[in-house]
């Protein structure tokens, strides 16, 4: 437990980190460069997603799964991962002229080009990631994500205002794919495994096919209904509707990335040593919604000065889509859970099986709403999203056993401590003539309130989170309520359901 908690600390430095990051980055970028072509980096993003969801069948993460790790098999899965991407690099070329025309963008073609090779240098570096994932070295993979985030926001920023236009996120990927090859072999200077071998090919293919045809649907679900809104209507739209998800999923990148990346190397570590998953799978379920849910829902009251402060007032038009989609999210909380914990308990097919439900559901949803404009969309995601919910409890549910009493259980507290959140940002609105384009003082305040409101729902419920913290504080064994509370949380297996 120590050790995962050590893993949460690293993630959550490096996620804020990245957040300002980010922040300054689109921020700048937003006021640098027109909708219109952002909404072709959006679209040439697209394409390259697509195309690299289908490397995922030859993940290198098959690595953090095994009990024991070999040379060989670290050399098969750099030379998997190379057979499997050539060719898909090879068409991508080839296709990029026609994909060019389709939309209407002769530079299409060249962004494509540039991404290719940044896709490449990411293939050198995957297996040391999968590396330092496996032996939860997140100290040196928040320093090297770190080092990464800064290579490409400095580009984006300098090419964009350099005149570059989309193609400054194109060079930017380049630049970030580089730095990451070069650091992770300095941190791991493992020359020897881009040596071919395919010792392990049946370990890594097998442990890629299901988990591979789960990356690629969800990366044509992340896709797909953009590529098809800049088909339909414009490139403008296309930027709006990514902006809008862009700023929804800053609460996500802050705590539910972060929780993914040591989901699966913790969860594979619990599995190994015989450790409860059900109870670390409700406790992840109490502390992911304890952040989550207030961060999303502060977000929706605060859309209006959140998107004058990160874009700029030429921005203001995607505010509606994020407050519409800011409260559909409240509903994501256990789909990123659903495969760390299937895979860690090798039920890779189940993990298949319940994200190829939710992609031909959602993704026929989504892309049927698209057709009435960008605002149906985002409101087909109150459809989508509680029907993803669904999908990942049942599938986790099956082998997990837990009850839907004991799910409510730890749920209830997160949802008090939501509420106390935000009844001081709410109370400011109220002030405001319900008004929620509020200056950028008043929404300060509102944070303020919102800090002090967590924070006594915290200590009132009594929450988990609140038993780490103390366990955090203490210094010589006197803080035994800390124990007390973690004691309390259900410890046993129930049977399955």
């Amino acid at each position: 437990m120590a050790g995962i908690r050590r893993a949460l600390l690293f993630n959550a430095c490096e996620r804020y980190v990245g957040l300002a990051i980010n922040f300054v980055t689109v921020s700048v970028v937003s006021r640098l460069l027109t909708p219109g072509e952002i909404g072709l980096s959006v679209i040439g993003l697209g394409i390259m997603t697509l195309a690299l969801a289908l490397r995922e069948f030859a993940s290198p993460d098959f690595l953090i799964q095994r009990p024991e790790v070999s040379r060989p098999d670290v050399r098969t899965a750099f030379t998997v991962l190379l057979v499997l991407y050539g060719p898909v690099a090879v068409g991508l070329a080839v296709l990029a002229p026609w994909l060019a025309e389709l939309y209407g963008e002769p530079g299409l073609s060249g962004y494509i080009r540039v991404v290719i090779a940044a896709g490449l240098l990411e293939t050198l570096s995957s297996p040391v990631v999968a590396l330092l994932r496996r032996d939860m070295a997140f100290g040196v993979i928040a320093a090297l994500n770190t080092a990464v985030a800064v290579a490409g926001a400095a580009t984006t920023i300098t090419l964009a205002a350099l005149g570059f236009g989309f193609m400054s996120f194109a060079w930017a990927w380049l630049a970030a794919a580089a730095a990451t090859a070069v650091l992770a072999l300095w941190f791991r200077p493992h020359w020897w495994m881009f040596i071919p071998s395919l010792a392990s090919w049946r370990s890594a293919l097998g442990f890629g096919g299901c988990n591979g045809a789960v990356a690629a649907l969800g990366r044509l679900y992340e896709s797909l209904p953009q590529l098809v809104l800049g088909r339909i209507l414009s490139v403008d739209v296309v930027a709006f509707y990514n902006r809008a998800g862009m700023v929804v999923t800053l609460p996500d990148r802050i705590v539910l990335s972060g929780v993914f990346s040591v989901a699966f190397p913790a969860f594979a570590a619990g599995v190994r040593q015989g450790s409860n998953v059900e109870r670390a799978y409700l406790l992840a379920l109490s502390h992911i919604t304890l952040f989550h849910w207030p961060a999303l829902l502060l977000l929706g009251v605060l859309a209006h000065p959140v998107v004058m402060i990160l874009m700029g007032p030429q921005w203001t038009g995607i505010v509606p889509l994020v407050q519409i989609m800011s409260i559909a999210c409240v509903f994501w909380f256990p789909v990123i859970l659903t495969q760390p914990v299937l895979v860690a308990l090798g039920a890779q097919q189940d993990a298949l099986v319940a994200k190829l439900v939710s992609v031909l559901v959602c993704a026929t949803v989504l892309c049927a709403a698209s057709l009435q404009g960008v605002e149906a969309m985002a409101l087909s995601q109150f459809i989508t999203i509680p029907f993803q919910m669904a999908v990942a409890l049942v599938a986790v549910r099956r082998h997990v056993g837990f009850a839907w009493s004991e799910v409510a259980g730890a749920l209830w507290r997160s949802a008090a401590v939501t509420a106390l959140c935000l009844s001081g940002p709410l109370a400011i609105v109220a002030m405001h003539g319900f008004d929620l384009r509020l200056s950028i003082p008043a929404a300060m305040l509102a944070v303020v309130l919102a800090a002090l409101g967590w924070t006594a729902g915290l200590r009132l419920t009594r929450h988990p989170f609140f038993a780490e913290l103390l366990l955090l504080l203490d210094r010589g064994g006197r803080f035994e309520a800390g124990r007390r509370l973690l004691d309390r949380i259900p410890a046993r297996r129930a049977p399955a359901r």
